[in-house]
């Protein structure tokens, strides 16, 4: 809540009181049938919890400042002219590099210096040209790649930085929180409206915590990349000679294919697949995980491919916040017991139809089911003969344990006595 900070909170069997601190020093209470603790690599809700962290800590410590300077963007000579890049990387010893921030006026430099006070002679060096700026804020910072031994505890779950600290380097810290964000948010939504079965929470961790370590994996690939060509660096690699010249080949060859790793990692934004998890068909095989690389499948538990349906119309477009049955191609059959069973849990379930041939080439199968959250539960060419367990296993309820995983139970109702 605006204007109050966290303090603690405990649950019970119905829900969580968490304690927040206003700013006059009171306390208030505030209750709820879940929590979701989205607070960061310190992240006090994960303390609470007693979960720890394992990895790689504090591979490298360095110093963030932030500095205005209106007139830094014009001057600068790289890139397809004055001033168009974004992040400069430096070739140092001191794995400094600068970033335009949302506008030309404000930029940020991380470098390994000292002391705050060592960040306005760093920020001079490495524009190597007198401006004027200001230097507004200096902070330090840790690469990490850390990941937590389990996302949830009863009805408190962590999301973002709280369940896994990544490098920077590959981008692909919000993309995971996001994706955490997403999973969690559609998985309580249908457990508060009723329809979710003891099993979709659950799933939540099964789902997350395995794209947290693949991602973790692909961070540590980028990083690895560029110590790679920063570990070039040498003494003697500004000289004006024949030797400073070789120095400064050799980096800019070692560069051209470490640094690549850091900003290809299309495969771990977008092509992540959720295995074993409880609520998708068990399909032995699919695609191999790849960082850099995008393979676009329709396999189960990926997310839908895009494709074209209309103008600026995305056939994830049209899926909504629903269940969806894509039934692809002429030939198919009605799929009413299906969304029958669907409607029996309580769940929003719609079918879509795309007849033209293009669309069964593309996906390969003629029935499909998609989450609300566009990843695929099901597939295949021919319907289900037990619609009723397809239903359940998409929606949680299924009785048998469709994966390693066990459920834990989560009761949807209070008692009487805290109901109001």
């Amino acid at each position: 809540m605006y204007g109050a900070e966290f303090e603690t909170f405990t649950q019970d069997a119905f829900g969580v009181s968490t304690i927040l601190r206003r700013a006059d020093g009171s306390t208030m209470t505030a209750r709820a049938e879940y929590m979701v603790g989205c607070d960061g690599g310190a992240s006090r809700v994960r303390k609470a919890l007693g979960v720890s962290l394992r990895g790689e800590g504090n591979l490298l410590q360095l110093r963030q400042a932030l500095y205005r300077c209106d007139e830094l963007f014009d001057r600068l000579p790289i890139g397809d002219g004055p001033g168009h890049g974004r992040h400069y990387h430096i070739a140092d010893n001191q794995s400094s590099f600068l970033i335009m921030q949302d506008s030309t006026r404000h930029w940020t430099l991380h470098a390994v210096v000292e002391d705050d006070a060592a960040m306005a002679a760093q920020f001079e060096k490495v524009i190597g040209t007198p401006v004027k700026y200001e230097m507004l804020y200096v902070g330090e910072w840790k690469q990490n790649l850390l990941l937590a031994d389990r996302y949830a505890e009863g009805r408190v779950f962590l999301a973002g930085d709280a369940a896994h600290l990544v490098i920077p380097t590959g981008g692909l810290g919000m993309n995971t929180g996001v994706g955490d964000a997403i999973d969690i948010s559609w998985k309580l939504a249908a457990t508060l409206n009723g329809w979710g079965g003891p099993k979709l929470l659950q799933s939540y961790e099964v789902e997350r915590r395995q794209v947290g370590d693949r991602n973790i994996g692909a961070s540590r690939y980028a990083s690895n990349g560029r110590r790679r060509w920063r570990s070039q660096w040498t003494p003697g690699f500004n000289d004006d000679t024949a030797y400073g010249q070789q120095l400064r080949a050799n980096l800019a060859e070692v560069a051209d294919i470490e640094q690549r790793k850091t900003n290809e990692m299309i495969g771990a934004e977008v092509g992540y697949r959720y295995v074993d998890s409880p609520l998708i068909w068990d399909e032995p095989g699919g695609p191999e995980h790849l960082f850099r690389t995008y393979d676009p499948t329709a396999w189960t538990g990926v997310r839908l491919p895009h494709s074209w349906v209309h103008e600026n119309v995305s056939i994830n477009d049209l899926i909504g916040r629903t269940y969806a049955i894509l039934r692809m191609g002429r030939n198919v059959a009605s799929v009413d017991h299906i969304v029958n069973e669907f409607r029996r849990l309580g769940a929003p379930i719609t079918v879509l139809d795309f007849p033209e041939d293009r669309y069964r080439e593309l996906y390969k199968c003629n029935y499909f089911l998609v989450r609300p959250d566009l990843h695929i539960a099901w597939r295949s060419n021919s319907l289900p003969a037990e619609a009723g367990k397809l239903a359940a296993l998409a929606t949680g309820h299924a009785v048998d344990n469709m994966s390693r995983y066990h459920a834990a139970q989560y009761p949807t109702q209070p008692p009487k006595s805290l109901a109001s």
